[in-house]
Order: C-alpha cells, then structure tokens, then sequence
C-alpha cells in the first residue's frame, strides 16, 4: 500500500486516540510520510483537514523539524481553514515551538483577532494568547498592545483564558 493510500485509510477509518496515535506511529520520523500527511491536512475535503490537524498538532509539537517547511503555509491557510480544528491545531504547534521571524507579524495579526473574537472556540484563543506572549516578548510596544487586550478580555474569559492573561500579566508588567 503507497503512503497516501495508508494515511487516507487511517483518516477513513474515524476519529479516535487510537486512531491519531497509529497515525502519528506511521509517520514516525518520515518526510515523505508526513508530506503526505500535510496533503490531507490542506486537502479540500474538510473532513480530511479536521482527522489531520490532530495527529499534526502532535507531531509538530513534538518534532518541529517534520513541520518546518509546511509553518508558513499553515499561518497562510489559517483564513481558509474549513474546520476549527485546523486552527486550533496550528496555533496549538505555534504555542510550542520557536517561530520563524519571518512568520511574526503574520501570526501575530491572526492570533490577536482570534482572541478578539468572541465567537472563536476557547481553545483557539487560549492557544492564541500563548503565541502572542511568546511573539510579544522581545517588543515593548507589542507587550503594552497584548496587555491592554488582556485586561480588557479577562475578565469575561473562561478559567483557562484567565489563567493565560494572568500569566502575560506577570511577565510584562514591570
């Protein structure tokens, strides 16, 4: 069986831990798996995009360096994305890697209106909060941007968006 056909199998198969862990098994340390896996995380089928973002989410968590030449066409499709969970799973491998410099300002923009968004699931702004405080933290004026943000949010936020905005509090104000 080709790789493409494996993955699109497993996809086909459901949406379970056992699922998205066979999947991350299969990929292991492959580009070419994982290549074929990003095709179907950017396929136009939504339903292939959301089985994909959560094994993604993993595996860019936790081996940056498969991930790296596809960071930039993920920031790019976060305003196509046809499932939340695309979103979520991006920022979510944003919030846990170092970002590229040339992905700043473009991820920042998209982080800081997810959180404004009210209608955004709360995950996505939580991950969201992280990216910015990570992007924040070498720019004054960014820091002062994202804290006024924070103290206008907070306190309508759920338990963990406060915990976030607590904690982007502590580190940036002096």
């Amino acid at each position: 069986m080709k790789i493409k056909e494996k993955i699109q199998a497993l996809l086909d198969a459901g949406h379970s831990t056992t699922i998205r862990n066979e999947i991350i098994s299969y990929v292991g340390s492959s580009q070419p798996r994982m290549a074929a896996l990003m095709d179907f995380f950017f396929h136009e089928k939504w339903r292939y995009g959301q089985r994909a973002a959560w094994p993604i989410g993993h595996i860019g968590s936790k081996q940056p360096q498969l991930i790296a030449p596809y960071l930039s066409k993920m920031v790019h499709e976060l305003d196509n994305a046809q499932h939340d969970a695309v979103v979520r799973n991006t920022i979510r491998i944003f919030a846990d890697i170092a970002i590229p410099e040339e992905l700043e300002g473009p991820l920042y923009d998209k982080c800081m209106a997810y959180v404004l968004d009210l209608k955004q699931p709360i995950a996505v702004r939580c991950f969201s909060l992280t990216v910015l405080k990570k992007i924040a933290k070498p720019y004054p004026e960014l820091q002062e941007e994202l804290l006024a943000v924070v103290h206008e949010y907070m306190p309508h936020g759920s338990a963990g968006f406060k915990v976030r905005c607590r904690r982007i509090i502590k580190a940036f104000s002096s």
